[in-house]
């Protein structure tokens, strides 16, 4: 089950110390709360949708040798979280297209795909500025806890209703 309740209470500390720090004497470290609680968002996105693949194939790879080229070459060889360009292709490699194509016009079916893709995407490129820059000097902001935290809640039923489609196929 993809669960959310640590990555939950994860955000709202940093929310906390986000909203001291920025009524603190060095508002420099609301910035680094900030940048946190979106690795942090991103770590969780990345698990989730390994955790998706996983379930699938849970109970079904019957020998190690197989078991461990799921977990190296397709849970291991995928390193993002973009919808077409990573979770798509790792999906299709653990659940197949034809499965892939069913999961894909389930969330059609519901409006769920672009708004999936558009999360993901927006997400993408604040993780790819805190995890490609350093603070210093120079005033750099993130978006604050509080606006992640309001990303997980878009986010979440739409990773839960793919883990329970899978659960289906």
């Amino acid at each position: 089950m993809v669960v959310k309740k640590h990555i939950e209470k994860t955000l709202k500390k940093l929310d906390v110390k986000y909203n001291n720090a920025l009524l603190s004497a060095d508002p420099q470290n609301a910035t680094y709360y900030s940048k946190l609680a979106v690795l942090e968002y991103c770590g969780w996105i990345e698990e989730s949708m390994d955790l998706i693949a996983k379930r699938y194939v849970k109970g079904k790879i019957k020998t190690d040798t197989f078991q461990q080229i799921f977990d190296n070459a397709i849970i291991g060889n995928t390193h993002g979280f973009q919808y077409v360009r990573h979770f798509r292709q790792m999906m299709i490699r653990a659940i197949g297209i034809i499965n892939m194509e069913k999961l894909e016009k389930h969330l059609i079916s519901i409006n769920k795909l672009d708004v999936l893709k558009n999360e993901l995407d927006a997400v993408r490129t604040d993780r790819n500025d805190a995890a490609h820059t350093w603070i210093s000097g120079v005033t750099k902001s993130y978006p604050s806890p509080s606006v992640t935290l309001n990303r997980l809640k878009i986010l979440y039923p739409i990773l839960r209703d793919i883990y329970r489609q899978i659960i289906k196929l």
